[in-house]
């Protein structure tokens, strides 16, 4: 017979961090442990007057992935518990993955602490809603630099190709992981595009763009081989050392006259000088 401390063991299994999809990935393993009546006690305890055992509660109910959780979850989200409750119901929310979630979810991207901020983020990115999209577009602006990382990852993740027009405005306000989300889901002309600032912005804030264009399967080798020309062209340390770690991602035993574009990220580390 399974003992509590058993089901809180699989439960703080699945809340060890506060992101939403991490949750999600053990939420098969953990789920099938989880038994309706395990999720009954969970909810019956959701009113408990120890926060301790509430929060465990929550942490059974984020594992269980049942949907009978939702109302009770959402109620007392809307009660306005202690924040460490508030953002353990918004990680669970966002593991349950119920539709009828979202919008509250979405509120919370308007929460006065940026780190609820954050973990809603967090929760509404695997949801396809085109209102979550535009959610997270409006999170590009938040005050906080977290949130507005966040968001910009949480795009990228959903491949949320029409939000790279809105993803280059947030780069251009300073929001450096935009760079990461439209290397995700960018274009040939979006990767041009984010190399017409080599030379006017820090090379240290574009290459983890380029990179993600260049590690991507769907991206057409002459793309990537535009990319390699125009960090060619720039060249300089930081340049060199992201070829080489390019050129350290191909698989042993690649040969230059079989691989255009390793020839090209070999010719980067030879003549590009060292520090």
């Amino acid at each position: 017979m399974r003992t509590l401390s058993t089901v809180l063991a699989l439960a703080a299994m699945l809340a060890a961090g506060t992101a939403a999809a991490a949750v999600g990935k053990a939420a098969g393993t953990a789920s099938s442990a989880i038994g309706k009546q395990d999720v009954r006690d969970a909810i019956f305890k959701l009113k408990s007057p120890n926060p301790e055992e509430v929060l465990s509660s929550v942490q059974i109910l984020a594992a269980s992935g049942s949907k009978d959780a939702v109302n009770p979850l959402t109620d007392l989200l809307l009660s306005g518990p202690r924040d460490d409750i508030t953002n353990a119901i918004i990680t669970a929310l966002g593991s349950i993955g119920d539709r009828a979630s979202v919008d509250v979810l979405i509120s919370y991207l308007n929460h006065r602490r940026p780190d609820a901020r954050v973990v809603a983020i967090m929760a509404i990115e695997g949801y396809k809603e085109a209102k979550v999209t535009s959610a997270l577009e409006g999170a590009l602006r938040d005050s906080d630099v977290q949130v507005r990382s966040t968001a910009a990852m949480a795009l990228g993740k959903r491949g949320s190709k029409g939000s790279v027009p809105i993803l280059f405005q947030a780069f251009d306000r300073g929001v450096a992981d935009a760079a990461i989300a439209i290397g995700q889901i960018g274009s040939p002309a979006d990767a041009q595009r984010l190399a017409g600032y080599l030379g006017k912005n820090d090379v240290k804030l574009l290459l983890p763009g380029f990179d993600e264009f260049l590690r991507r399967a769907d991206f057409a080798e002459p793309d990537k081989i535009k990319i390699l020309d125009r960090l060619f062209e720039l060249a300089g340390p930081d340049v060199r050392r992201f070829a080489v770690a390019y050129k350290a991602s191909f698989p042993q035993g690649t040969e230059e006259d079989k691989s255009l574009l390793y020839k090209k990220v070999c010719q980067m580390v030879r003549q590009i000088p060292e520090e």
